[in-house]
């Protein structure tokens, strides 16, 4: 029996029974295939809205991490992926530390989370994204922030290190980078690291 995360996967690119599993996953995915949450109005610009076929893409980056029973269920401004897990739980694929953690029990529990401020910025960067925003600097559809170069490769993080980029490419090339890195020392020196588009 497929699991949650391969019927996401079957409803974006095909199976035998395409057409279904394309309906069942627009319903998961929200409306015309985007991986929409509701929030509150003041929490809003914290997450962006991809398209579920994006996040799919995306996360073809991520194949080692093990995401099989985890289904997408928002996006942070910086392209972390929130998944709803069988159970109700909530897990955190967080793109700076390169690692996929349960937070919540259920979603009342993540959006009780999210009260807090500074569950906020450990989560969302949510004091780095609102300095952005005031600065101008605020994604398209189909982007998120970045940091010019990626902190575990020892890029800084502070907002004249921020940009926007695409979302599907960001992720992506994040989750080849920390596949390369995981299993070195902390505070090894990098001297390379290999980005390929497959």
């Amino acid at each position: 029996m497929a699991n949650s995360f391969s019927r996401f996967i079957s409803s974006m690119f095909g199976s035998s029974n395409a057409k279904q599993e394309r309906e069942a996953g627009a319903d998961r995915a929200g409306i015309e295939g985007l991986i929409r949450a509701e929030w509150p109005r003041d929490f809003q610009f914290l997450f962006i809205e991809p398209q579920a076929k994006d996040v799919a893409e995306a996360l073809d980056g991520w194949k080692w991490i093990g995401l099989d029973g985890l289904e997408p269920a928002a996006v942070s401004a910086f392209g972390d992926i929130f998944f709803r897990a069988g159970d109700g739980s909530i897990h955190h694929l967080d793109m700076l530390d390169g690692k996929l953690a349960r937070i919540a029990g259920d979603w009342s529990e993540f959006q009780a989370d999210l009260q807090n401020e500074a569950r906020r910025d450990e989560l969302l960067l949510a004091g780095l994204v609102l300095a952005a925003r005031k600065n101008g600097l605020i994604p398209a559809a189909g982007q998120c922030y970045d940091f010019k170069k990626p902190p575990v490769l020892g890029g800084e993080m502070s907002l004249g290190e921020m940009e926007t980029t695409f979302f599907v490419v960001k992720v992506h090339i994040a989750g080849q980078i920390h596949r390369q890195v995981k299993d070195l020392p902390q505070g090894a020196k990098i001297n390379k690291v290999t980005i390929s588009d497959g």
